[in-house]
């Protein structure tokens, strides 16, 4: 089958939760034997070369940068990039498509492309946006009013184009619930974030008392749970017992934010890394300190993969099938599941089979393959 697949993200390098969800979607594409024509972006001007998938042709977007009315209005909801169609034009011209699958954010109004030609669309969410634009902060009154039109401007987005496609993917039943509001329900399937079992095998030694946390630091929900675990959590007892490394992009700039130093009381960051896998795997533990945010943490997912327990908040295990977490939700929990950790081999063992059940490429093949019968059907 001939998939036009479309996304805003740049899957290359994997060095995000968003990239991740969109190259691991792609691979399965690939792996169950479909011919795939890849509508990318490439930010960080990867040599796609080097990222490989079998029946898989990239093609790529540019990034265009919002004009100022643009931002005042939101009209770029909206909006279609000429770039894009000029791509969609090009694949559909010299190849009969059967399915087109867009990926993530608010791509709803190229559906009707599609539609016009009788092909059929996937339509991938990675979360309830509008349910994390409410959690945005915002202290005053013009805040207050911007975080108003970003929400209303999401939901018109969703309940104007989502309903048109054949199918929605969401990634978690919390999602699920909340799109099949406005969308019908039979046409609402779950297919979590999932990663390639293949691709996460532990090797190594693991380094005693290291604990890692792994986040897009850019991202505010990920911010202020830092923030929230170095002033309320962290104390000089836990740096004596811990060193805790940050890892992943702006991670230095977040420490710093917080703390006003590069190296604070055994607390490091490394910046964006090609892959956060060696860290993980070397860890003793891996903390998840959320407040905000919805859908299904890669963060966690890729810690169960390696064996690695995990001690969080509720939220940042929200939507993940497994009873094997250390939950901690207040500062006095949390200093005390630290306090008593003691890096159980048995726990990050237990977390790789709730990950081998639900959230293996395997399992999520076989509910990829059963979304395009539907939609062909």
């Amino acid at each position: 089958m001939n998939i036009l697949f479309f996304t805003h993200i740049s899957p290359f390098p994997q060095n995000g939760g968003e990239k991740l969800r969109s190259y691991y979607l792609l691979k399965a594409l690939s792996e169950l034997g479909h011919r795939v024509f890849a509508v990318i972006r490439n930010e960080e001007q990867a040599d796609l070369a080097a990222y490989p998938l079998e029946n898989v042709t990239y093609y790529t977007h540019p990034d265009e940068p919002l004009t100022l009315e643009e931002r005042v209005t939101g009209s770029h909801y909206f909006k279609k990039s000429p770039h894009v169609l000029a791509l969609f034009k090009q694949i559909c011209g010299y190849t009969r498509i059967d399915i087109a699958v867009l990926d993530y954010g608010y791509v709803g109004h190229y559906i009707d492309f599609f539609t016009a030609r009788n092909i059929k669309v996937i339509l991938g969410t990675h979360n309830a946006q509008p349910e994390i634009s409410k959690q945005l902060p915002a202290q005053n009154l013009l805040k207050k009013l911007r975080k108003f039109q970003l929400v209303s401007l999401e939901r018109l987005h969703e309940r104007s184009f989502f309903k048109k496609a054949a199918a929605v993917l969401v990634v978690s039943d919390h999602d699920k619930d909340y799109h099949q509001r406005f969308i019908s329900r039979d046409k609402v399937f779950v297919v979590p974030n999932f990663l390639d079992e293949r691709e996460y095998i532990a090797s190594g030694p693991r380094r005693s008392r290291l604990l890692v946390m792994s986040a897009n630091f850019a991202m505010y929900m990920n911010r202020e749970g830092l923030r929230w675990f170095l002033q309320e959590v962290w104390d000089d007892a836990l740096a004596e017992r811990y060193e805790l490394l940050l890892v992943g992009r702006d991670s230095k700039e977040a420490l710093r934010s917080v703390t006003g130093q590069d190296n604070w009381k055994n607390v490091s960051a490394t910046g964006k890394v090609p892959d956060v896998k060696q860290y993980i795997a070397m860890a003793e533990g891996v903390i998840i300190p959320l407040l905000h945010g919805s859908g299904t943490r890669l963060k966690c997912l890729e810690a169960m993969a390696l064996n690695t327990p995990i001690i969080s908040t509720s939220r940042g295990v929200e939507g993940v099938l497994s009873n094997n977490f250390i939950v901690a939700d207040t500062a006095a929990e949390f200093k005390q599941a630290l306090h008593t950790f003691n890096g159980s081999e048995q726990k990050g063992n237990a977390l790789k089979e709730d990950f081998m059940k639900e959230y293996s490429a395997a399992v999520n093949k076989k509910r990829i393959s059963e979304v395009i019968a539907y939609t062909i059907h």
